[in-house]
C-alpha cells in the first residue's frame, strides 16, 4: 500500500487510535500500514490471537515497556559500563516481560534468572538509577559515616565550650564536608589549629583542631568507600546486564508482536470491532467510519457476484466519499488485524492492494493542474493494478470539460473493471451513471436524500444513480432565494432529468419494499398454519395410538372372556354334559367369534383399499366399478378415463373417480384353531423332523381332537435325536392340565424314542 493510499483513506490516523493502546515504544512503531498482507492464513491467524486477547482483562495486563533499542545500540558502541538510569530499565523491560507471560498464560516461558535479575535492579537503583540509600551492601558503611560523624559533632562542640571567648559564632561551619570552628583572628588558640581559610574581611579564622582534623578526614574516607561501593554495585548490575542483552532482543521481538495483537484487541474491544467472514463478494453490514465517532451512520454495501465496479452518486456532502473511504479502510483494517468496525455478518475479499485517488479540495485557479496531477496518478494505478487490487477514485473525470470529463471516466471505469479486483468512484456525471447501466459487471449506487427536509440520510441506496441536488444544497448553505428558484426553472424547463428517473425508482423500490413486506407476513401466516397443522397432526397421532391400544385391551379381554368359554365348553364334552341348551350357548359363541373375525377383517380390507386408491391405475389392474363394486380389469388408460372389461364380458369406457382398486382375496381361515370335521384325533402321531415349533403346534392340534372324540391316551412317536423335541414335548404336557400323565414307552415298543399320554 503506497503513501498516497494511507493518506487518502486516512489509515494512519486510525492506526494512532490503536496505537494509543500500545505498551512499548517499538509496538507502537511496529503497528504500521506496512502489515497489510494478502496472505488468508497470516490474517486469520491474526484475528484468532486478537479473538483471545480480547477475552483477558486489560486491568491484568503488564505495565508498560521502557525503551531499549537505544540501549543496544550503546552497548555495540562501547564497553563502559551502562548508566544507571539504562541499567533500571532493563530491569523495568524484565519485569514487564515476566508480567506480559503471565498474562498471556505462557508462563512456561520465564527463566528464573531474568527475575531474579530485574529483581536486583529494581531493589538496588531507583528511578533516576542511583543507588539506594539503604542499599544492603552500604548499610555498615553509612552507619561507620554515622558514628564518625557524630563523634566529630561532638569533638567541635566540646573545643568550642572550652574555647567560648575565641569564638567568633555559636554554631561550627560546614566548609567543602568538613566541619571548622569560626575563631577571632586574634586567638590565640589558632596556633593549636589547621586554618583552611578567613572571611573576606579577614576579621574570621576557619580553623581544625587537630583533632578535629583526624574525624574530618575519618568522615571523607567514610563517604569515598559509600560512594566506591556504589560503583561497584552498578559496574556488578551493568555487567549482569549487558550479558542479558541477547537475549532481550529476541524478547523485544516477542514484545513487538504481542503488542500488536493486544493494542488491536483493546481497540477492538472497544469499538465494537468484529471479524467478518471471508468470500468473494464483499458485502459490509453496518459498517461505521473509525474517525467518525459515535454520531457516525453505520454504512451496509452489498455487491452482487461478478460485480467489478460501483458508481457513487448523489448529493454532495451526503457521504458519498465517506462511504468509499470506509471501504478501503474496512479493507485495509481487516488485511493488517483481521478486525473491522462493522457487523461480524460482513464479508470482505482479501485484495492484492489499495490504490487511491481522492480530492484535496483545491480552488478552481488551480483545477488544470489538479486535473493533471489526478490524471497522472490514475495512469499508474492504471498500470500497477491487478485482478485483485481495490481502486477508489473520487470525483473521477472532474476538473475539465464536462462532455469530455464524463468520457474519460467511463473508459477509465471499463478498463478498471476489466483489470481490478473491484473498483469504487464517485460522480455526478449523468452519463457515466448511464453507462454502468449499460455494463453487467457494474452497479450504481447512490446516497439517499430526505426531499422533505433537504438533508442526506448517508444510507446507500444499491442499483439506483443518485441525483445531486445542487439546488437544495445551495438553500441550505443560505443562497440567495432568487438564485435558487432561476435554476430550479431552468431544470425544469428541460427534458426529463435523471432526478426524476430516480424518483421513480425511489417509489418501485418502496412499491417492492412493501410488496416484500406484505409477502414476508404471509409467509409467517403460512409458516403458523403448517405449525398449527403439524400440531394437530401429532394430537390425532396420539389419539389414535390410544384408540388402538384400547381397542388391543378390548380384544385382549375379549380373548380371555372367549378362552374360558371354550374351555367350559371343552369340559362339558368331555364329561359327557352337552345338553341342547349347551349345544345352542357353544353355536352362538361361534357366530359372535366369526363376526367378530369378520369386522376386524373389514378394517383391514378398508385400510388396505385405502392404501391401493393411493396408487396410479395401470393397464392389466384388477378393479372395482361403481358404488356395486362390480369386478373388471383395466384395458388402457386414457387420462382421466379408463377403458375395462368387465367381469360379464362388457367393455366399457369409465371415469377414473368411478374406479378403485380390488385386492387380491386370501382364502378364509376358520375362526377357531379347532374344528370338528377338519381335525381327526390319531391314537399315534409321528412328529419326527419336525421342528420344536412345528411340532408344539401338532400337540396343539393333537390335544384338542383328542379331547373332542374323548379319547384317553395317545402315543407321540419323537425319535431320539438330540433330546431337543423329547424335552420340549415334555414340558408342553407337564403345562396342560388336560394330561394325567406321560412316560417313555417299553424298549420294546420304542422306549425313549416314545411318549405315551394319558389324559384326565
Amino acid at each position: 500500500m503506497d503513501d498516497r493510499t494511507v493518506r487518502d483513506i486516512e489509515l494512519d490516523k486510525v492506526l494512532d487510535g490503536v496505537r494509543r493502546y500500545s505498551l512499548s515504544p517499538e509496538g507502537r512503531e511496529g503497528i504500521s500500514p506496512s502489515l497489510f498482507t494478502s496472505d488468508s492464513d497470516v490474517i486469520e491467524d491474526r484475528a484468532a490471537v486478537i479473538d483471545r486477547y480480547m477475552s483477558l482483562s486489560e486491568g491484568d495486563a503488564p505495565d508498560p515497556f521502557p525503551p531499549v533499542r537505544d540501549i543496544f545500540s550503546y552497548v555495540s558502541r562501547t564497553h563502559a559500563d551502562l548508566p544507571g538510569a539504562d541499567i533500571r530499565r532493563v530491569g523495568l523491560f524484565l519485569a514487564s516481560y515476566i508480567s506480559m507471560l503471565g498474562y498471556i498464560g505462557e508462563e512456561e516461558d520465564i527463566h528464573s534468572e531474568d527475575k531474579v535479575l530485574s529483581d536486583d535492579i529494581l531493589s538496588s537503583l531507583d528511578a533516576d538509577g542511583a543507588v539506594y540509600e539503604d542499599h544492603p551492601r552500604l548499610r555498615p558503611l553509612q552507619r561507620e559515616l554515622e558514628r564518625v560523624r557524630s563523634e566529630r559533632m561532638r569533638s567541635a562542640a566540646s573545643f568550642m565550650h572550652d574555647n567560648r571567648d575565641s569564638i567568633q559564632q555559636s554554631e561550627p561551619l560546614y566548609r567543602n564536608e568538613r566541619i571548622v570552628i569560626p575563631l577571632r583572628n586574634d586567638s590565640k588558640v589558632v596556633d593549636n589549629c589547621y586554618v583552611s581559610g578567613s572571611s573576606s574581611s579577614g576579621s574570621t579564622l576557619f580553623a581544625e583542631p587537630f583533632e578535629l582534623v583526624s574525624l574530618n578526614n575519618e568522615a571523607v574516607i567514610a563517604r569515598e568507600r559509600i560512594q566506591a561501593e556504589k560503583a561497584r554495585i552498578l559496574h556488578e548490575l551493568s555487567d549482569r546486564a549487558r550479558n542479558t542483552i541477547p537475549f532481550m532482543k529476541k524478547m523485544l521481538e516477542r514484545v513487538i508482536v504481542f503488542d500488536f495483537h493486544h493494542s488491536f484487541a483493546v481497540w477492538a474491544k472497544r469499538r465494537k470491532a468484529h471479524h467478518p467472514q471471508r468470500g468473494e463478494e464483499l458485502s459490509l453490514l453496518n459498517a461505521v467510519h473509525p474517525l467518525i465517532g459515535k454520531d457516525a451512520v453505520p454504512i451496509t454495501v452489498r455487491l452482487d457476484k461478478g460485480i467489478k465496479a460501483v458508481v457513487f452518486s448523489g448529493a454532495n456532502a451526503g457521504g458519498k466519499t465517506v462511504t468509499m473511504k470506509t471501504i478501503a479502510l474496512s479493507v485495509a483494517l481487516n488485511q493488517i488485524s483481521g478486525y473491522i468496525t462493522a457487523s461480524e455478518l460482513s464479508v470482505l475479499p482479501v485484495f492484492s492492494s489499495i490504490y487511491s485517488d481522492i480530492g484535496d479540495g483545491q480552488s478552481i485557479q488551480d483545477a488544470a493542474s489538479t486535473f493533471s496531477s489526478h490524471m497522472k496518478n490514475i495512469a499508474s494505478i492504471a498500470s500497477r493494478c491487478d485482478g485483485a487490487s481495490l481502486v477508489i477514485l473520487d470525483e473521477l473525470g472532474s476538473g475539465t470539460d464536462p462532455e469530455e470529463g464524463a468520457a474519460l471516466s467511463s473508459a477509465i471505469l471499463r478498463y478498471l473493471a476489466s483489470h481490478a479486483g473491484l473498483t469504487c468512484i464517485t460522480s455526478h456525471y449523468s452519463q457515466v451513471k448511464s453507462f454502468a447501466y449499460s455494463e453487467e459487471n457494474m452497479m450504481n449506487a447512490s446516497m439517499e436524500f430526505d426531499e422533505r427536509s433537504g438533508l442526506p440520510t448517508y444510507r446507500v441506496l444499491e442499483g439506483i444513480p443518485g441525483d445531486s441536488h445542487a439546488v437544495a444544497t445551495a438553500k441550505r448553505m443560505g443562497m440567495p432565494r432568487v438564485i435558487t428558484e432561476e435554476a430550479s426553472k431552468a431544470l425544469m424547463g428541460g427534458e426529463e432529468s435523471s432526478a426524476r428517473i430516480i424518483k421513480a425508482l425511489l417509489s418501485k423500490e418502496r412499491t417492492l419494499d412493501r410488496k416484500m413486506t406484505e409477502l414476508s407476513l404471509k409467509n409467517r401466516e403460512a409458516e403458523r398454519l403448517r405449525s398449527e397443522l403439524a400440531e394437530k397432526e401429532k394430537k390425532l397421532d396420539a389419539l389414535e395410538n390410544e384408540l388402538r391400544r384400547d381397542g388391543v385391551a378390548e380384544l385382549s379381554s375379549y380373548l380371555r372372556s372367549s378362552r374360558r368359554t371354550l374351555e367350559n365348553l371343552i369340559s362339558d364334552i368331555r364329561t359327557g354334559k352337552l345338553t341342547t341348551e349347551k349345544i345352542q350357548k357353544a353355536k352362538a359363541f361361534m357366530r359372535d367369534v366369526e363376526k367378530k373375525r369378520d369386522a376386524e377383517e373389514s378394517l383391514v380390507r378398508e385400510e388396505e383399499d385405502e392404501a391401493l386408491d393411493d396408487r396410479p391405475f395401470m393397464p392389466g389392474d384388477d378393479i372395482l366399478c361403481g358404488k356395486a363394486g362390480t369386478h373388471g380389469k383395466v384395458l388402457e388408460v386414457n387420462g382421466n378415463n379408463l377403458a375395462v372389461l368387465l367381469e360379464n364380458g362388457l367393455r366399457m369406457t369409465i371415469k377414473r373417480s368411478m374406479a378403485r382398486h380390488a385386492r387380491k382375496e386370501e382364502p378364509r381361515k376358520a375362526a377357531l384353531s379347532f374344528s370338528g370335521s377338519s381335525r381327526k384325533a390319531s391314537y399315534t402321531i409321528d412328529l419326527r423332523g419336525l421342528t420344536l415349533e412345528e411340532a408344539l403346534q401338532r400337540m396343539d392340534d393333537q390335544m384338542e381332537a383328542a379331547i373332542l372324540a374323548g379319547m384317553g391316551t395317545f402315543g407321540i412317536i419323537h425319535g431320539f435325536g438330540d433330546g431337543i423335541l423329547s424335552r420340549g414335548i415334555h414340558d408342553y404336557l407337564s403345562k396342560r392340565r388336560e394330561v394325567k400323565d406321560y412316560y417313555f414307552a417299553r424298549p420294546e415298543d420304542g422306549g425313549m424314542g416314545k411318549t405315551y399320554v394319558e389324559l384326565k
